[in-house]
């Protein structure tokens, strides 16, 4: 049964991961992803950033992050600041930079995409790793646990 991708704050760090330029289906499930994760509620945005930072093979571009963050999702100084862990200082002469490299035409388009992102239905993960536990990981621990026994067994068994 599939369901569809419908928390705000979920939807929220989808459309940052989209705006940063990570693919619709990747993004998607990041976002379920981050959204399970224990300090989403004070670290989101910064998890999201590094979530997209981690997909790039050069790591990101912090000056292309700052504006997108600034200037297309219209994030404060100090919330854009935190999410792309670095100080305001540094921030502000990200945007400088980014000044000579787009215009508001760019800011406009990138905008107008983001906006339009409606959430597609999603297949639900099986409740195993929902917990974080990989299924092969499941089968080892029973496996294991069964050849315990059964060594318990055998001496029990020896010993009478």
């Amino acid at each position: 049964m599939k369901k569809p991708l419908s928390d705000p704050e979920q939807i929220r760090i989808c459309r940052l991961l989209l705006a940063l330029g990570m693919d619709r289906a990747v993004a998607e499930h990041r976002a379920m992803i981050l959204r399970r994760h224990p300090s989403f509620a004070a670290r989101g945005d910064r998890l999201a950033v590094f979530a997209y930072r981690e997909s790039e093979p050069e790591g990101g571009d912090r000056v292309r992050e700052a504006w997108i963050l600034a200037s297309v999702l219209g994030w404060e100084e100090r919330e854009s600041a935190l999410a792309l862990d670095c100080s305001r200082t540094a921030l502000r002469g990200h945007l400088l930079v980014a000044q000579d490299r787009y215009s508001t035409e760019d800011a406009a388009a990138l905008r107008a995409m983001v906006d339009s992102f409606e959430p597609s239905v999603l297949e639900p993960k099986p409740a195993l790793e929902k917990v974080g536990m990989p299924v092969a990981l499941v089968w080892m621990a029973a496996l294991a646990l069964l050849l315990i026994g059964l060594e318990i067994a055998r001496q029990l068994i020896e010993a009478n």
